[in-house]
């Protein structure tokens, strides 16, 4: 009886202190999951992106566009823009949008680690540009006091913008 005492009070105090050592909610990282789409459904391109943030706060990115990528010679690339389309991340590189040859593309598919979802100021849905209040860009707000947007996806031709979806969460 007193061994079986001594390795109850043991394994209790062992659960306890397994228990106390991991974190509530989250994994190993200090972000939840996070997850946010740029639908393109206007427009000359059809497609969606999406972005899906793990615990670490790593942003995996997938989508296919079913139309507007009709030049099968032309570079594809996206980008992520605020409001006023200041560029706040090219993932061209990373994502490797190539055509399909029916005017969409082919799928694909990129895990980054430079930015993240929601989880801290350099996230798609939270970085911003700190432009000067006394800036007159006639291309985007015009100085009035006014709700700021959300950032969006920009498809890219050429390295030039083309196509913008909002980011939704």
């Amino acid at each position: 009886m007193n061994y079986f005492t001594i390795l109850s009070i043991f394994i209790l105090l062992s659960l306890i202190n397994i228990s106390s050592a991991l974190r509530l909610g989250r994994r190993n990282g200090g972000c939840e999951c996070s997850f946010a789409i740029a639908d393109f459904k206007s427009g000359s391109a059809r497609g969606i992106v999406t972005f899906s943030q793990n615990e670490l706060g790593h942003t995996e990115v997938a989508g296919i566009f079913s139309k507007g990528l009709n030049d099968d010679n032309a570079s594809y690339g996206f980008r992520i823009v605020d409001e006023c389309r200041n560029v706040l991340f090219d993932l061209t590189d990373g994502l490797d949008i190539k055509p399909d040859g029916d005017g969409g593309s082919k799928s694909f598919r990129h895990k980054f680690t430079e930015f993240d979802v929601d989880c801290t100021s350099n996230g798609i849905l939270t970085k911003k540009i700190h432009n000067s209040k006394r800036n007159n860009d006639s291309n985007c707000h015009n100085n009035k006091l006014r709700k700021r947007l959300p950032n969006g996806g920009e498809l890219t031709i050429n390295g030039e913008g083309s196509d913008y979806a909002g980011l939704t969460k």
